[in-house]
């Protein structure tokens, strides 16, 4: 008999501890009032977020200049930096498409299948892996015009799932695919959002 109560309990525990799931609407990012729809759709937000250094705005249309294609586009500032962001992998993310941050390539072009924030059904403690590429500006080399791509692997982990009235946390990591540094994690953060708020906080790991 005891040994029927364990079995029991075991099914229980391990049916329960993989049991919490939700789906995390894009809402949550842009700091709105869930419409309660597992649907993803592009609302009008116009916010402040992170005690006012945030702005969120948008969906703007945007043509990406690698595709030829426009797409709606949410945008987010902080001081001078400006991201464009769309909902990306077949509805799991919403990703950056744009970045106005200058490295030492330049100013990138376009991003494709970025991943920043979790969109639809996730299970607490999963983790996925997305595959992005930036696409550089091309550049004079011996006469003639050459551009570069170069590949990141996104990685998220729901530590915390959260729900209508709980935060979102969760992990992302950002690790270098190809060249010298292929397989150095170059990013690594927690970041927490809460329900009619959006981005509340960054807990940098490096």
């Amino acid at each position: 008999m005891k040994k029927i109560f364990f079995l029991i309990f075991i099914f229980i525990f391990t049916n329960s501890s993989y049991a919490k799931e939700r789906f995390i609407p894009i809402e949550l990012w842009l700091g709105i009032p869930s419409t309660g729809s597992n649907e993803l759709k592009f609302y009008e937000v116009n916010n402040k977020q992170h005690g006012g250094k945030l702005k969120v705005s948008g969906p703007i249309d945007w043509k990406n200049k690698v595709t030829g294609k426009t797409i709606k586009v949410y945008e987010r500032k902080r001081g001078s930096k400006v991201q464009l962001f769309t909902i990306t992998n077949n509805g799991q993310c919403l990703g950056r498409v744009w970045d106005s941050r200058k490295r030492k390539r330049g100013v990138v072009v376009a991003i494709d299948n970025g991943c920043k924030f979790p969109l639809g059904n996730w299970k607490e403690g999963e983790t996925r892996d997305f595959f992005s590429a930036y696409n550089w500006p091309k550049k004079k080399s011996g006469g003639s015009s050459t551009s570069k791509r170069t590949g990141m692997k996104k990685t998220l982990t729901i530590k915390k799932l959260g729900d209508e009235k709980e935060c979102l946390t969760f992990r992302w990591q950002l690790t270098v695919i190809g060249g010298k540094r292929s397989g150095k994690i170059i990013d690594d953060n927690d970041y927490t959002y809460c329900p009619n708020k959006g981005f509340t906080k960054l807990v940098s790991r490096k």
